[in-house]
């Protein structure tokens, strides 16, 4: 229940669906609570009570936990029950987890999300979804609450695979950014003045629309730096298990890693310009 799930669940509520919540963290309940959802006591609670849990956590191990951990989702579940997962973790995991509730009679559906907090709020999420086609139409009607782009890439770990190719193609599009704005400063340019020059061209994207003044001014939100690297790093070891080359990729890991090393631990996607602008080195943060 962060910056993703919680407009999720107040979507969910709005489109007038029962909703039971938890999470580790308990004030970030109060809002959903206050539009008419169910505080549980933990997430096997949620899932007793519910025919679905919604999961969108922080990485793997939060997924484990939560699913299999004392209290955890598995334990509350209820044959035919089905868990959609809109965490962003390894394909592999994803797998291994609906392999080990099988027998139980427990569906899983990956469904990792792209859009952020701005899409959640505004039901514009595109998702990605992997698992046995019947689950998939299941779970239709309920993300459809707070997505407008939803596909069916195949089996389990598919949805999570897309969401790979997707953060490497976002962080290689901010990473570019990142050099062109302290290359056009360099040359005499006014970056600010690209940004907008760059509408509606080839290079406009979601990443200009959103990030890119912020980048130029040095602006930074308070997103951990260790979130775009895990994503990385799962496209990075699923390219070496399929031989996939994957050089950008590859390169802009090298600088997210480098970013971290060199003590910029929050600051999300766009916290990669601090390795070209020393004007942005401040650390100035973005408002949420």
């Amino acid at each position: 229940m962060g910056e993703i799930g919680t407009p999720m669940a107040l979507r969910l509520i709005g489109a007038g669906h029962r909703v039971v919540v938890w999470g580790r963290t308990a004030s970030r309940l109060q809002p959903a609570v206050d539009a008419g959802a169910t505080a549980a006591s933990s997430p096997a609670d949620v899932a007793a009570q519910c025919e679905a849990v919604l999961l969108c956590v922080t990485d793997g191990d939060a997924v484990e936990h939560v699913v299999f951990g004392p209290r955890g989702v598995a334990e509350g579940a209820r044959r035919g029950s089905l868990i959609v997962d809109h965490s962003t973790i390894h394909p592999e995991t994803a797998r291994l987890a609906s392999r080990r509730l099988r027998s139980a009679g427990v569906g899983w559906v990956d469904a990792p999300v792209s859009g952020g907090a701005l899409g959640a709020k505004a039901a514009t999420l595109s998702i990605f979804l992997g698992g046995e086609r019947d689950d998939v139409e299941r779970v239709r009607p309920w993300i459809a609450a707070y997505a407008s782009n939803v596909t069916h890439l195949g089996g389990v770990g598919s949805g999570q695979v897309a969401k790979s190719c997707n953060q490497a193609i976002v962080a290689s599009t901010t990473a570019i950014w990142a050099e062109v704005i302290a290359y056009a400063r360099r040359c005499g340019i006014d970056p600010d003045q690209l940004v907008d020059a760059l509408e509606g061209g080839w290079a406009d994207s979601a990443i200009r629309r959103v990030h890119a003044h912020d980048m130029v001014a040095g602006r930074f939100r308070r997103t951990p730096g260790s979130i775009i690297l895990k994503d990385l790093d799962i496209i990075g070891d699923m390219a070496r298990a399929t031989k996939s080359p994957m050089p950008v990729t590859s390169a802009v890991t090298t600088l997210h890693r480098l970013l971290i090393a060199q003590g910029h631990e929050t600051g999300g996607l766009a916290a990669v310009m601090q390795l070209y602008d020393a004007r942005s080195r401040e650390n100035n943060q973005a408002p949420e």
